[in-house]
């Protein structure tokens, strides 16, 4: 059965991907001039495109920051190199699987509890309080640019609804995962559906050893984020981290315009950021760089700087992540590895 599912997955992936890279190449082929994106990237300035490239890199840092500050308050220890690390590695996950954009919290919460044993309740909690943090300032900015855009623009009813909808489910997917953060009969309810989920197409399955470690840990989970809420000065911190994060996140996309010699507005930016950052957890490759340059399109006007915006800030969000983050997982994987042949005794010639 196993086998058969991950093929099933890997298929439904394969042609997802295939579909989203043929609408990328139809977009382009029908609806762009390929000599004005040729000529739109030629002139790009890549003294201001390489700014772009170590903001990225500015912004996993307060990422990791702000994860750090969150364990620091539970009272677990991390050095800022190794949350920085396993942020880099949940950011290869989150780019590659194809999920409800929680892949990177499951990987860095997996990974931290395998390297320095720590308790799996506390880290979920850290991991958790960050995606609320991150949720809200990523709501906040798409409420804030909708503002603007609608005090600036006449825009029409099929792309104000689309933003709209979008900021709606944005805020009814926080409304939730705050609530099962800190309803403990909440998580203990989803914890007996997915049991009996199991149960439904494992007939033979025990779920007694499982369901008696899984309450524990939710339990620990549920300690940690009161503690986290019982100390509201403790957040400062992780708070300014994810804001001074946020802007260099953010900046990537001014910073490829400024290359391209074509300033933009902070509402259009606002806009487009938010809208493609909820995409990318869920969408696979070119769906989000579609969807990115229809936006920008429709906002900014110009069909091809809109194109080449797209690809070249996707190429720092997308690609040299995958490349950075693909090296850190090979790094964790290793240095997790030697930390068990430690605690088993184990010593290297």
């Amino acid at each position: 059965m196993e086998p058969t599912k991950k093929n099933l997955q890997s298929k439904v992936s394969i042609a997802i991907l295939i579909v989203g890279l043929a609408a990328f190449i139809a977009y382009f082929a029908f609806f762009i001039d390929p000599r004005q994106v040729a000529q739109s990237i030629t002139q790009t300035n890549l003294a201001i495109y390489s700014v772009a490239f170590a903001t990225y890199m500015l912004f996993t840092l307060c990422s990791a920051l702000v994860w750090r500050s969150l364990l620091s308050s539970l009272s677990v220890k991390i050095t800022t190199s190794k949350a920085f690390l396993y942020t880099w590695t949940g950011l290869f996950f989150e780019a590659t699987i194809p999920q409800l954009g929680w892949s990177a919290e499951v990987s860095k919460t997996y990974l931290l509890t395998k390297d320095s044993k720590v308790e799996t309740g506390k880290v979920g909690a850290s991991v958790v309080g960050q995606k609320i943090l991150s949720m809200t300032i990523t709501i906040t900015a798409l409420s804030i640019g909708l503002g603007l855009l609608l005090f600036r623009h006449s825009l029409n009813f099929i792309v104000t609804l689309l933003i709209g909808m979008t900021l709606g489910l944005s805020i009814l997917t926080l409304v939730i995962v705050y609530y099962v953060s800190f309803k403990p009969s909440a998580t203990k309810t989803l914890l007996h559906w997915a049991i009996k989920i199991a149960q439904f197409f494992r007939k033979s399955w025990n779920p007694q050893n499982f369901q008696t470690k899984a309450e524990e840990m939710l339990n620990d989970f549920h300690i940690s984020i009161a503690q986290l809420k019982a100390n509201p000065k403790a957040l400062i911190a992780p708070v300014v981290y994810g804001l001074v994060g946020f802007i260099f996140e953010i900046s990537v996309l001014f910073i490829t315009f400024a290359a391209l010699g074509h300033p933009v507005p902070v509402d259009v930016v606002l806009i487009v950021f938010t809208l493609t950052g909820t995409l990318q957890t869920v969408g696979p490759l070119f769906f989000p760089e579609l969807v990115m340059t229809l936006t920008l399109t429709t906002l900014f006007g110009d069909p091809a700087v809109a194109f080449s915006a797209a690809l070249l800030s996707r190429v720092v969000t997308l690609w040299f992540r995958l490349v950075v983050s693909c090296g850190a997982l090979q790094l964790a994987g290793i240095k997790i590895i030697r930390t068990n042949k430690k605690q088993s005794g184990i010593i290297d010639v």
